[in-house]
């Protein structure tokens, strides 16, 4: 019978006599009592990762917990949810190898005929930085390297319905922001996109960017899998904040999903996107006091970032509020269609990696305990001084508790100084050279009481680790410390 580690962190001693670390709820078999420890085989989502031995007084539990990783993708979003009975659900991937190469990691073993099920892509918006990661997942199928693949199969790939043109018109020339969604009108002063889709796929290529083109192609290459190993074609749907019925296959594990946006509006008949404006440079945007009027040209970037799919996730009484990357005008919108009891959440996805577009009675109201930011500076081309000085102070402000917890991946991240070495690019010259030896991976787990969130550092066993609970009315009560076993001594 399989049990689930209770205690916060422990560490286990490998029967090669080295050492590792296991967290609250990760999975094991008891495999022999010792007296003073116990022989365990701790697994994973697809078996045995690692066999050793613990103290006798480590506390296990029989059920296991809901666990949110975002991963560190750089500039970027790329979160895994798994529910307590194993349904796996990606929310964006990044746009570079660093979600597959975390996914390889953590569902080893697969294989064509074997793939992992994936119960859900969610993607939030249409930006490179947040789905052409999930790409590399299929890229990765090639390499000659078992531990570098990973064959998926997914069963519903849910996004917002807008789907980016090529940014050269049919003409030759720069494609205007207003067509850059396809097919638009307009109600009094409001421009509205009425070309929402549910697959990319139905539009012609020419009305696809590079990265959806890649998309179509990466999804017709997984349909026949899915087909295989579930019996059934890949759902491909729009959500908006009435779509209802999507999120019904996670009701058997009492997890209830609120979807709240994107917010469409009626017209012509049918469901349309408004198309927002670039905000003004004004320090008065995150304080949601702009004046009307205010506010730029059409942009295609503000709409897609608003429309980011939004959902509030409810497990017992925590709640996590995923926001993709959404800006001031659309959390302005949002909070003012919704009492505040409908946003209000222990866990927040921070929008927009930290950006300074942000709306501060939104935060307010949502009211996070923890506030999850991923963002990167991999390179010159990707800096926008992501998180901004000003989203931190304000995230820390609108939380509902002091302690509070913020976790940055670009934060968590650790380098390791290697000095001067040769450049493998130019081996007649030598540069000053750091190494990434932790990647800023933030983690909350919950049984929809207790909460525990970590993430890791560069110096092996320490963690940054805070383990709360949650009433049914919202309190929270901290713990003066997690709890931490040490493996017994070897030999």
């Amino acid at each position: 019978m399989f049990k689930y580690i209770d205690d916060d962190i422990v560490n286990m001693r490998l029967e090669n006599g080295g050492e590792d670390q296991f967290y609250w709820g990760d999975k094991v078999e008891i495999l022999e009592d010792r007296g003073t420890t116990l022989k365990i085989a701790v697994h994973g989502a697809r078996g045995v990762i690692a066999r050793g031995t613990v103290k006798a007084e480590t506390q296990f539990r029989d059920t296991g917990l809901l666990r949110l990783s975002m991963v560190d993708v750089q500039q970027g979003d790329g979160l895994i949810l798994e529910t307590p009975d194993g349904k796996v659900m990606f929310i964006d991937g990044g746009d570079n190898q660093l979600f597959a190469r975390h996914a390889n990691a953590r569902f080893p073993g697969t294989s064509d005929a074997d793939p992992l099920i994936v119960d859900l892509m969610l993607i939030t918006h249409g930006d490179a930085d947040h789905f052409e990661g999930l790409t590399e997942l299929r890229k990765s199928e090639t390499d000659s390297r078992p531990a570098k693949r990973i064959f998926v199969a997914p069963r519903r790939v849910y996004h917002n319905g807008l789907v980016k043109r090529p940014g050269k018109a049919p003409d030759g020339h720069d494609r205007a922001d207003k067509d850059m969604f396809g097919a638009t009108t307009k109600v009094g002063t409001e421009t509205f996109i009425t070309a929402l889709v549910d697959d990319p796929a139905s539009l012609p290529a020419t009305e696809r960017n590079s990265k959806f083109e890649t998309w179509v192609q990466t999804l017709a290459a997984w349909e026949p899998r899915t087909q295989r190993a579930t019996g059934a074609p890949i759902e491909r749907r729009r959500l908006d904040h009435l779509s209802t019925g999507a999120f019904d296959f996670l009701a058997d594990e009492n997890i209830a999903v609120e979807l709240l946006g994107p917010i469409v509006d009626d017209v012509a008949g049918g469901p349309a996107l408004r198309f927002l404006r670039s905000p003004p440079d004004d320090a008065e945007l995150m304080l949601g006091t702009i004046a009307p009027g205010s506010r730029g040209s059409l942009s295609a970037s503000h709409t897609i970032n608003g429309h980011s799919i939004n959902f509030r996730l409810r497990y017992g009484n925590v709640r996590f509020f995923f926001t993709g990357d959404m800006n001031q005008e659309a959390s302005q919108r949002l909070r003012e269609a919704m009492p505040a009891a409908a946003l209000s959440s222990e866990i927040l996805k921070a929008p927009h990696h930290g950006s300074a577009d942000f709306d501060m009675e939104f935060l307010k109201e949502i009211g996070a305990v923890v506030s999850l930011i991923s963002s990167g500076d991999e390179s010159e081309a990707k800096e926008y001084i992501h998180p901004r000085a000003t989203l931190m102070a304000a995230l820390g402000k609108a939380a509902r508790t002091t302690p509070a917890v913020i976790f940055c991946t670009e934060l968590a991240a650790f380098f390791k100084t290697l000095g001067y070495v040769q450049d493998p690019k130019t081996p007649a010259r030598r540069i000053f050279a750091f190494e990434r030896t932790n990647f800023g991976i933030a983690h909350v787990r919950t049984d929809g009481e207790r909460v525990l969130t970590f993430t890791h550092s560069g110096k092996r066993f320490m963690n940054e680790a805070y383990r709360f609970t949650v009433s049914a009315t919202g309190e929270i009560t901290f713990a003066k410390a997690v709890t931490k076993r040490s493996a017994p001594k070897a030999g």
